[in-house]
Formats: C-alpha cells, structure tokens, sequence
C-alpha cells in the first residue's frame, strides 16, 4: 500500500515538473523583459514621439510598473501568497481549497482518482481487519488527505449508523461513479465486500496510471497557447513601432 502511494505521488509530481519549469521561465523572461529591454525601446520610441500601437503601451506599462513600484508589487504579492495559505491551512478555507483542487483542469482528476483509490486501498485494509465498519469508515475518513472527500465518507459512515447499505449511502455521496457503486453492491450481496474494494482501488489506480500518461498531452496545448501570446505581445509591442520610426527616420531625412 505505501509503495503505491508514494509511486502515485511521485508519478503526479513528475507529470506537473515540466510545465511548472516552462511557466517558471515565462515568468522569469516577463520580468527580465520589463526591467531590461522595454525600458530602452520606451526611451526610443519617446525620444522619436512615435504613435504606440496597443501591445506597445501595454507592454511599456508593465514595465513602468515593475521598475517603478516593485517593492509594493512584491510586499502585495508576500501578503497575497501569505493570506492565501493561511486561509487554507484550516476551517471553511481548507475544505473549499480541498474542494477546488478536484476541479482544477487537467490534473484534478488525478488528485480525484487518487484520493479515492486511497479511501478503497484503506476500506479494503480495515474490512479485512474485522474491524466493525462505522469505526472503519471514521478511521479511513480521518486518513484521506481531503477534507472535502473526508465528509462524504463521514457522510456515509452516518448513512450506515441510521441503518443503510453501504451501496446506498455511497451513491448518496456522489463521489462514485455507476462502475464502482455496482461493484460495491455485489461485495455486500456476496459478503466479499474486502475483495470487491480491492479491485475498486485496483481500478482507480489504473485510471491514474491512464490519467498521469495523457497529462503532458493534455498539458501541451496550454502551455503552447500561453507561449504564443506571450512571443504575439513581445512582438507586436516591440516590433509593429518599429515600422513607424523607420518611416518617421526616412521622413526626417
């Protein structure tokens, strides 16, 4: 169980370390570009009082921006990150982070199919235990690393309490899909629920694995998209200028 855990874990990391390096660069040249090489093309085309098209005056005011208030663009962007994380360490603030990031595009399904892949992996474990399922489902609940898919499991812990079959209280959650709740169903109709959970955490782990191969694939495009606009603005802003101080040049001369 460890040993697939920290695969998954890993497999997840390994598949966001190349667009957070790709982003982390286009964030580096943004700001390399603002402080360095707007401001000179700024100087030149004031100095020629050419007309500015609009990448152009976007573009010079990022940078006016960053050069003349970066110590308060820094200290907002400490106080947001800080506000940011302390909002969700705890209370309502973590339940709809925890929340949220199931929802995320593209690697939210991953962290869904494996937290669930967890709770089966660790329902199999206690079923097999003999442990009396209430206490089972508490334990399991408390062991997940989401708060939001916590309470739908505490949820169907007091679905049980009140009388209701596991499958029952599990479609009410919402949380599964038709597959699992049929499996489900037929390991409480044939006592084998420990075997049937099993397999359910055996088939989310796949659709992880399945997952986890086609987010590069998935990834590609955004990346692709947020590279173009970023190469159209620096181009359209410090090039499409240019044409017209050559004109303004050759009209002076």
């Amino acid at each position: 169980y460890l040993d697939r855990e920290k695969k998954t874990r890993e497999q997840i990391k390994s598949a966001m370390r190349y667009p957070g390096v790709v982003m982390g660069a286009i964030l580096i040249a943004i700001v390399v570009i603002n402080i360095f090489v707007v401001p000179a093309f700024s100087a030149m085309f004031a100095r020629y009082g050419a007309e500015l098209p609009l990448p152009t005056q976007i573009l010079i005011g990022m940078s006016s921006l960053t050069v003349n208030h970066w110590q308060e663009l820094l200290a907002a962007g400490v106080i947001l990150v800080g506000g940011i994380r302390m909002y969700v360490r705890g209370g309502p603030g973590r339940y709809q982070w925890h929340k949220l990031r199931l929802r995320l595009p593209v690697i939210g399904k991953v962290l869904y199919q494996a937290t669930l892949a967890r709770f089966a992996r660790l329902f199999a474990l206690v079923q097999r235990s003999d442990i009396p399922i209430v206490t089972g489902l508490t334990v399991v609940a408390h062991a997940l690393d989401n708060d939001f898919i916590e309470e739908r499991v505490l949820a169907m812990r007091d679905g049980i309490e009140r009388g209701d079959s596991l499958s029952n209280t599990a479609a009410a959650t919402g949380i599964f899909d038709h597959l699992v709740l049929q499996m489900l169903q037929v390991g409480e109709e044939s006592g084998s629920t420990d075997e049937l959970l099993q397999e359910i955490a055996d088939y989310y782990d796949d659709e992880v694995e399945y997952s986890i191969e086609r987010l590069g694939s998935a990834i590609e495009p955004v990346l692709t998209v947020v590279l173009a606009a970023f190469v159209f603005l620096l181009a359209a802003g410090i090039f499409l200028p240019m044409w017209d101080l050559a004109k303004v040049a050759l009209h002076r001369g």
